[in-house]
């Protein structure tokens, strides 16, 4: 036992240890979860006062029910007290990723119309603000009721939870499990590595009774003891309140006591507070129930007005009510326990709450507390169609938005909507309120909302913006052709004259959706040759989709690439806007890979810091695809995991992320599993695209049947693929080479002549379009129609000369292993086996296993049975991650730097540069740099893969 805590020993050390072990740099969590009353809130003290005596910074905060929507409500708690009030001296601490938190913790709302910020940037921002507090001082973070603390506060005790055991940071917790109503986001902290859980039992009867022997004496009664002990089940909080009913009605501890023991019951906490209350004067209970409804920590002076009586009356009550244990303290006001507050909150009749929370509301606005603050108590009023409150509810929620909780955002809306507003303000609640669910992934309740948004536009202009936001969120979905009869209708009903921006937006974004629906190739074909002489129109959006009018008509590739790189210069096609994925995808199928990939890059850390969730896994499904066009799977493997976690169904980009892990599963040998992905999208049961964003998994279907042998159903889907670029007016694009792999069919069931003319077709085609892995595939699949030797040798060593050097790695593997089994089919070992012996080596660096392993079993029968020794090392060996970083030290980053830019811990950081060092053998940046230099470019910024 220590101080007045009874049969706490086992805590009290545990947090004692962790806080010893932060003065030494080492953080850890602790989680201490039990019900009410048993003690966790007494341990949180005794864990401030022991790091307060050894020097610690201790920010602290308690979550209140009350304060659940008031965004990062419990952030500004812990910090605000902790941060300098000079301007000077403050800006120190908001530097480097800090400085996206800077709002915050500004004095005044973020402007109307201001860029919203969004969690990831502000999550990172606040570790870095808590490591620049703990350079100074440890620092222990503290936060009692966690389970009723707002999301955004959690996310980021989750967030520093991952990454607190290399800084000199102790976060200590206290929940109430069954309680909890947070999403998850306690998990997301139980979770996080190394965290202690500590769970207070109810004290024995031997505890019950040191407890009971400090208040009577030590004559106490065994059997009284026994029956306190019963009684409350040995919660410490209920025996201390049972207590205190005992001795004031002094009772005497002896076993003839028992039965008023009984009498006196387990709810005592309940009985007892009541009983105090009635018994202090009106001004008393007055004050007790204004801070049951305003919370904890508001000043006496709003208590005072709450309440409706003279600051100095509200001072001596608040007084008062400590003296008889019902507050802590008495200014700020806060109760001595959430359990004494849920008890006097209870004694307010529940017709008068919401009233009361009128006046609370009325109270704070005058004061000019926070809006989202003022707001809060608003959602427990009453709805009576009062426009002032939708006015203010509409503010707390773009205030919200502001500081990236949408979430949030969205609650405040739907209880404007529910107020509600007048007629003319009703649409755009709605289209805000569905705005704010899709950036939350609420796919469901979105489109209910953006629907009823546009069926309640009772003009023109909110009809066309109600239109946009709807039309993206069905192109989000898979549903171009829906969503391009949405914004064909709005285009028709708004004059342009009326509000020219939105009607040239209404414009681009018709013609970047009609771009990936097949069946609207005539009428993009119209809009296009129209938005040309459009008045403010998008130059950005005008050159992405003549890019791909380019790969269309299938001249030489740089025709193409001139008006992509146009496009994408800057970040004028931001991830949003569809036009972006015309110009991409020229730059890919044109192999400018490095410089759609840093584009891609770029995108993606425009989405982190939008918030903007829905394209995120379109932009992992492109870098997905660059990774295996170059041959670098186990990127395109991460890539597709991380893609895929970000697009639940439905999602445009699950076609284009399914085709690459198809691709990826044949190439680890592994074609069920490609058949049961296969069956599971949107191509189940043999079915064909109905949008373009599908034909890269058709490819990938036309190849997996081609590996199973199955010739008749790879020709019917080659022949499809065919069909569908006919109708989407691009039979000349070089995408996906469907003419070879029909005319691998066909030599297969024996119609040489037509794959002859196939691939003829296909290399004229890839001649003209110039770009060296188009050619040099349509070139193997040449050698493999010669019936002379020798040419089929020349067509394959022209390949490889084409691919040698080039991005396609794993392209350039298969072409030399087609030569090597050439060369060794003509005799000449000696060649052979050098070649296939560097295609063995590329595959395993490609993490093509399958490959690697054909090509190994070779290369041991043409060594007479020996098993060669293949080489692979260098950059090639590391991890996507360890890549990642390595290429950021690379460019000079500091560690910190580097942690900052990929929201992880310095310690990570330094893990994985130590383990790259040993991999390539250096020992400083500048020998990294050497070594990484045939890399691509690494990414500017964004979430570590």
């Amino acid at each position: 036992m220590t101080g007045g805590l009874v049969e706490r020993d086992l805590e009290i050390r545990a947090l004692e240890r962790s806080l010893i072990r932060s003065r030494a740099g080492m953080g850890s969590v602790v989680v201490l979860d039990a019900a009410p009353g048993l003690g966790k809130t007494a341990l949180l003290r005794h864990a401030r006062d022991f790091a307060a005596a050894s020097g610690a910074t201790v920010l602290s905060a308690r979550g209140a029910q009350l304060e659940r929507d008031f965004t990062f409500g419990v952030v500004r708690q812990l910090f605000e007290p902790a941060l300098p009030r000079d301007a000077t001296e403050r800006a120190v601490f908001f530097t480097g990723a800090a400085q996206a938190t800077e709002g915050l913790f500004a004095e005044t709302a973020v402007a109307p119309g201001a860029e919203a910020a969004t969690l990831f940037p502000l999550l990172n921002g606040l570790y870095w603000l808590l490591v620049s507090l703990s350079e100074r001082a440890p620092v222990v973070v503290l936060v009692d009721d966690a389970q009723w603390a707002d999301q955004p506060s959690l996310r980021f005790l989750g967030f520093l939870a991952r990454r607190v055991e290399s800084v000199a940071v102790t976060v200590v917790v206290t929940t109430r499990a069954a309680e909890q109503g947070d999403d998850g986001h306690l998990d997301d902290i139980m979770a996080a590595g190394e965290v202690t859980l500590l769970e207070p039992r109810h004290l024995t009867l031997q505890g019950a009774a040191q407890l009971i022997r400090r208040e009577f004496g030590p004559g106490a009664d065994d059997a009284f003891c026994a029956a306190c002990h019963a009684t409350t089940s040995g919660n410490p909080l209920f025996l201390r309140e049972l207590l205190r009913v005992l001795v004031s009605d002094a009772v005497r501890p002896d076993a003839a006591a028992v039965t008023a023991v009984h009498d006196a019951g387990p709810d005592a906490v309940r009985r007892y507070v009541t009983a105090r209350l009635r018994r202090q004067p009106e001004e008393a209970q007055r004050v007790a129930r204004a801070v049951a409804i305003l919370g904890d920590d508001v000043t006496l002076a709003l208590v005072a007005r709450q309440a409706g009586l003279p600051p100095a009356v509200t001072s001596a009550a608040a007084e008062r009510l400590v003296q008889h244990g019902v507050f802590e303290r008495h200014d700020p006001p806060a109760f001595t326990h959430a359990v004494v507050r849920d008890v006097v909150l209870g004694l307010v009749p529940p017709a008068r709450r919401g009233a009361e929370h009128e006046r609370a509301a009325a109270v704070l606005r005058a004061a000019d507390e926070p809006v989202e603050r003022v707001a809060s108590h608003l959602l427990r009023t009453v709805p009576a169609g009062d426009a002032g409150h939708v006015t203010l509810l509409l503010a707390a929620a773009e205030q919200a938005r502001q500081r990236g909780a949408t979430g949030i955002a969205a609650v405040y809306l739907a209880r404007a909507r529910a107020e509600p507003p007048e007629p003319g303000l009703r649409s755009e609640v709605s289209r805000r309120l569905g705005n704010c669910q899709v950036h939350e992934l609420a796919l469901a309740e979105a489109e209910a909302n953006l629907s009823e948004a546009l069926n309640l536009a009772e003009d023109p202009r909110q009809g066309a913006l109600c239109a946009y936001s709807l039309a993206r969120f069905r192109n989000a979905c898979g549903e171009p052709g829906k969503a391009v009869v949405l914004l064909t209708q709005a285009a028709a009903e708004l004059p342009p004259k009326e509000d020219p921006v939105l009607a040239a937006e209404l414009a681009a974004e018709l013609i970047g959706i009609a771009r990936i629906d097949l069946p609207s190739r005539a009428m993009l074909t119209e809009r296009l040759t129209a938005f040309r002489d459009l008045p403010g129109r998008s130059d950005a959006v005008l050159n992405a989709q003549l890019s791909m009018e380019a790969l269309f008509a299938g001249g030489p590739s740089e025709e193409a690439v001139a008006p992509a790189r146009a496009a994408l210069a800057g970040d004028r096609l931001t991830p949003e806007r569809p036009s972006i994925w015309a110009a991409l995808h020229t730059m890919i199928v044109a192999d400018r890979l490095d410089e759609a990939e840093q584009r891609l890059h770029q995108a993606l850390r425009t989405a982190v810091d939008r918030g903007i969730l829905f394209p995120m896994g379109m932009i992992h499904a492109y870098l997905a695809r660059i990774s295996l066009l170059r041959g670098d799977l186990a990127q395109a493997e991460d890539h597709v995991e991380q893609g895929t976690r970000a697009a639940p169904a439905p999602n445009f980009a699950l076609p284009s992320l399914q085709s690459t892990a198809v691709h990826l599963l044949i190439e680890q040998d592994r074609p069920a599993e490609a058949e049961q992905l296969l069956e599971s999208s949107v191509l189940a049961g043999g079915g064909g695209p109905r949008t373009a964003l599908q034909l890269w998994l058709l490819d990938a279907r036309t190849r997996l049947r081609a590996e199973q042998g199955d010739d008749e159903a790879a020709l019917a889907d080659a022949l499809t693929c065919a069909r569908v670029y006919q109708q989407w007016g691009a039979s000349k694009i070089m995408e996906v080479p469907w003419r070879l792999h029909a005319a691998r069919a066909c030599l297969r069931t024996r119609d040489r002549a037509r794959a002859a003319e196939l691939v003829e077709a296909q290399l004229r085609r890839a001649r003209s379009f110039g770009v060296p892995r188009h050619i040099a595939v349509a070139l193997r699949a040449a050698a493999d129609l010669a019936t002379d030797e020798a040419d089929a040798r020349r067509l394959l060593s022209e390949a490889v000369s084409l691919l040698d050097g080039g991005p396609a790695r794993l392209e350039l593997a298969r072409t030399q292993a087609t030569l090597g089994e050439r060369l060794l089919a003509g005799g000449d070992r000696q060649a052979a086996g050098e070649t296939i012996q560097r295609a063995a080596e590329l595959a395993l660096e490609c993490h093509a296993p399958a490959l690697a392993e054909r090509l190994g079993a070779l290369l041991t029968e043409t060594a007479g049975g020996r098993a060669p020794r293949l080489r692979v090392g260098g950059a090639h060996a590391l991890t996507p991650s360890e890549r990642q970083v390595a290429q950021l030290a690379a460019t000079a980053l500091t560690n910190r730097q580097i942690a900052e830019r990929l929201f992880v811990s310095e310690k990570t950081v330094e893990a994985h540069l130590s383990r790259t060092y040993r991999k390539l053998g250096v020992r400083t940046r500048t020998q990294l740099a050497l070594q990484l230099a045939p890399l691509p470019a690494a990414p500017p910024a964004g979430a570590l893969v």
